[in-house]
């Protein structure tokens, strides 16, 4: 089966940020887009809390479409739904399989947190899928040369839908770096969570992993910390069930780095 990438639109700044990342990622793995327009309704859409989001014809979604892919260097398909989010997604990564599904990412700092219903959450639950998540301005370089994953200490096993990773670090050959958050009075060395991924299999054969120690109370704060350290283009998080699942998303370590993160995250969802 050829490998596809499946970029999320509703035609927003951030979301033609993430088609132009997802073109280029999609070159060097040789692999393909399918655009889905779904309508307005995204948590992260700052709109949606001012009630001025603006629906467009089935011909402007059209027009809209055709001028976001013209020119594109990659081979892409173009759908659109009226469906919401959840029901729109889960219904286009059964029928594509993609290996990674992409989504922009506005700018949401001064938007409280607690008013912010991730969309990134929505997706997760529908797919188990994957999810690369591209903050709007971000200037990182695609594709990433440096990649950052960020563990700790307990062991986790990655659904089948996370095997399109391995073969992209394997494609990509780029410096990988685990990053470990511990309290500042703690040892920062991490022999643990180094063992925790490379038992996960997520690494496959890459012939070698870099280790760095943030010491840190806050784990999103140390996550963070070590992305700017490690120099990242990419960072690789880990996504707990119940991270993605619990009544409070907004305060869980996924979501406070998705939320104040400026490169791009790749949400690997978990068995555990």
């Amino acid at each position: 089966m050829s490998t596809s990438l499946l970029v999320l639109t509703d035609f927003t700044p951030a979301a033609d940020q993430a088609l132009h990342y997802a073109a280029a990622l999609a070159a060097p793995l040789g692999a393909s887009l399918i655009l889905l327009h779904i309508r307005r309704e995204s948590l992260l859409d700052r709109d949606a809390f001012t009630g001025h989001i603006q629906h467009l014809s089935e011909g402007e979604v059209a027009a809209a479409l055709e001028e976001r892919t013209r020119g594109l260097a990659v081979p892409v398909q173009v759908e659109s739904t009226v469906d919401g989010v959840s029901a729109a997604v889960a219904d286009a990564a059964q029928r594509h399989q993609p290996a990674l599904l992409v989504l922009g990412k506005p700018d949401t700092e001064t938007t409280p947190d607690e008013l912010v219903s991730s969309t990134s959450l929505t997706i997760l639950r529908a797919t188990r899928t994957p999810l690369l998540i591209i903050p709007i301005n971000s200037t990182a370089t695609v594709p990433p040369r440096r990649i950052t994953i960020a563990a700790d200490n307990n062991g986790f096993s990655l659904k089948p839908q996370t095997e399109p990773i391995r073969d992209l670090l394997h494609t990509l050959k780029p410096t990988v770096t685990l990053v470990h958050v511990v309290e500042p009075e703690e040892n920062d060395e991490c022999p643990q969570a180094h063992q925790a991924v490379l038992d996960s299999g997520l690494l496959g054969e890459l012939p070698s992993v870099h280790t760095h120690g943030v010491r840190c109370r806050q784990i999103p704060q140390g996550i963070l910390q070590g992305v700017s350290e490690t120099q990242a283009d990419m960072l690789l998080l880990i996504a707990r069930r119940r991270s993605f699942l619990g009544q409070l998303f907004n305060r869980s370590v996924t979501s406070q780095v998705v939320l104040h993160g400026h490169v791009p995250v790749v949400l690997l969802p978990a068995l555990d």
